[in-house]
C-alpha cells in the first residue's frame, strides 16, 4: 500500500540520513523531525517560496531528531521572510532554540494542533519523547518518534490506516524488531499498513519483516 508520509531519511541516529518524514499539499508542508542532516535535504527537494505555511513536529530533543531545526528557522526567516511553525511538546524546546540563537519573532511554537494528538512514550532517560497520532488526506497515522515500548500506542491503533515504527535490530533505547514481530504482524493482519523507520540495520530488519509479514 501507498504510505502517505514520505521520507527524507529513515536511518538511526549513527547513519547516513536521519529519520525524518514529510507531507505536502500545493501550499502546505509537514516535516516530522529535523537532524542534523535534514536542513541540507530540505534545501536540496523543497520550494520554500510555494508554501503559505510550514509545520515541523519534534518529538524529542536528540541531535538526529532536532539538530538543524535552528538552521531551518533562520534559513526561512533570513532568506525568505518566512515564521515558521514548531509543534512539540518537549520540556526544554524554548530553551534549546534559545541556546541555539534563534530569534522569538521567527518561528511560533505550539504544544498541541487540531489534527495531531501527541503520545508520551519512553526513549532514554535524559530526554522526554513523543510519538503523533495525525490525520492527513483523511488517514489515521501513527507515528512512534523514538521509543523503547510499544504500549503506548496500542490505544491509538485500534481504528489507524498507517504504524510507523522505530525498529531495530538489537534494541535497547529502541524497539528490537524480533521482540515486536508478533505484534506487529497481528497489526498487519488488522489491515493496518506497517511501516518500519529509524533503522540501524536495513537487510536484518526488512528480512524479518518480509519473512513475517509480507509473507503472510
Amino acid at each position: 500500500m501507498e504510505e502517505t508520509l514520505k521520507f527524507l531519511g529513515k536511518d538511526s541516529g549513527f547513519g547516513e540520513k536521519n529519520n525524518s518524514a514529510y507531507y505536502e499539499t500545493e501550499k502546505s508542508l509537514i516535516i516530522i523531525d529535523c537532524g542534523f542532516t535534514v536542513f541540507q535535504e530540505l534545501k536540496k527537494k523543497f520550494d520554500f517560496t510555494k508554501y503559505e505555511d510550514i509545520n515541523v513536529i519534534i518529538t524529542h530533543l536528540h541531535n538526529d531528531h532536532a539538530g538543524s531545526l535552528s538552521q531551518l528557522i533562520l534559513y526561512l526567516w533570513f532568506t525568505y521572510n518566512k515564521k515558521i511553525n514548531i509543534i512539540s511538546k518537549c520540556n526544554n524546546i524554548k530553551e534549546y532554540l534559545k541556546i541555539t540563537g534563534t530569534p522569538d519573532e521567527a518561528y511560533a511554537l505550539a504544544d498541541n494542533s487540531e489534527k495531531i494528538t501527541f503520545i508520551n512514550t519512553e526513549h532514554v532517560k535524559y530526554l522526554d519523547s513523543y510519538g503523533v497520532k495525525i490525520i492527513l488526506n483523511n488517514k489515521k497515522i501513527v507515528y512512534t518518534g523514538d521509543t523503547c515500548i510499544i504500549e503506548p500506542f496500542l490505544p491509538y491503533l485500534k481504528d489507524a490506516d498507517e504504524f510507523y515504527v522505530d525498529v531495530s535490530k538489537y534494541g535497547g533505547a529502541h524497539l528490537k524488531i524480533d521482540d515486536i514481530i508478533e505484534k506487529l504482524r497481528e497489526l498487519a493482519k488488522s489491515g493496518i499498513n506497517i511501516i518500519p523507520m529509524h533503522m540501524d540495520d536495513k537487510t536484518y530488519i526488512k528480512g524479518v519483516i518480509d519473512k513475517n509479514i509480507k509473507a503472510n
